[in-house]
C-alpha cells in the first residue's frame, strides 16, 4: 500500500473520530461551544482529504500506474465527509447561539487564506534557497575549473 493511501486513510479515521464525537455530544445535549475542537479537527481532516486526493490525482505515480486503484474509496469517503459536515450545519444552526456556523465559515476562510499566504511564503523561500545554491554550485564550480585550467597550463609550460 502505498503512502499516499495510507495518508488519505490515517485523515479519513481523524474525521470518522471527530465526527462521532462530535455527534455524540449533541445527542447528549452538550454544549456546542464544549466541542468547537472537534469540529475544527472534522473540518481539517476534511480540508486535509481534499487535498491529498487532489495530490494522488496530480501525482507522476498516478500517471504512471493509471491512477484508478482506490478512486472510489475516496470517492464515497468525500460524499461521506460532505453529508457528515451538512449533518454538523444542522447542529449548529439548530444548537448553537445564531450565527455560530456563519462566523465559523469567515473563520476558516479567513485561516485558508492565512495557510495559502504561508505556503506560498515557504515556497518563496525554499526557491530563493535553491537559487543561492545553484549559484554557489556554480561559482565553487568556476573556480575549480579556472584553478583545474591554471594547473595543467602550467604543467604543459613546465612551470610547475
Amino acid at each position: 500500500m502505498r503512502v499516499a493511501t495510507i495518508a488519505i486513510l490515517e485523515t479519513i479515521a481523524a474525521a470518522n473520530a471527530a465526527y462521532s464525537v462530535i455527534r455524540k455530544c449533541l445527542e447528549n445535549g452538550r454544549e456546542v461551544t464544549d466541542m468547537v475542537g472537534q469540529v475544527g479537527k472534522f473540518l481539517a481532516a476534511e480540508e486535509e482529504l481534499k487535498e491529498q486526493v487532489k495530490k494522488k490525482k496530480n501525482s507522476a505515480m498516478t500517471a504512471i500506474t493509471g491512477g484508478e486503484e482506490g478512486d472510489w474509496e475516496c470517492f464515497q469517503q468525500l460524499e461521506k465527509i460532505t453529508e457528515q459536515r451538512k449533518e454538523l450545519e444542522s447542529f449548529c444552526r439548530l444548537y448553537a447561539k445564531p450565527g455560530t456556523w456563519d462566523r465559523w465559515q469567515a473563520y476558516q476562510n479567513e485561516a485558508r487564506v492565512a495557510r495559502a499566504a504561508a505556503k506560498k511564503k515557504r515556497e518563496k523561500e525554499r526557491q530563493e534557497l535553491m537559487n543561492t545554491l545553484g549559484m554557489t554550485g556554480a561559482g565553487l564550480l568556476g573556480v575549480l575549473v579556472a584553478v583545474g585550467i591554471a594547473y595543467f597550463i602550467g604543467l604543459y609550460l613546465g612551470k610547475w
